[in-house]
């Protein structure tokens, strides 16, 4: 098992990845993770490079999205160009 010493990044906790650890996983800089804590535990994964727009949003059609957040916020009139025909 490997260590780390948790550092300081900013106003944030950081730690490094172990290189073995990195290359085992096949993480390089840019790379993403996901961070759980069970119990007393951090777990950290490697995130599904799958984990893009057409996974998040599957499921609903663009326009189900658009009639389910439509009243979300309240941005004013449609003026001009930026008026959607649907």
């Amino acid at each position: 098992m490997a260590q780390a010493i948790v550092g300081r990044w900013g106003r944030t906790l950081a730690v490094r990845l172990p290189a073995e650890a990195a290359r085992k996983l096949a993480l390089g800089e840019g790379g993403r993770v996901e961070i759980d804590v069970e119990g007393d535990a951090i777990v950290i994964r490697k995130s599904s490079a799958e984990r893009a727009l057409e996974t998040m949003f599957a499921g609903k059609s663009a326009q189900e999205w658009r009639a389910l957040y439509r009243d979300a916020y309240d941005w004013g009139p449609e003026l001009g160009r930026e008026a959607v025909e649907e």
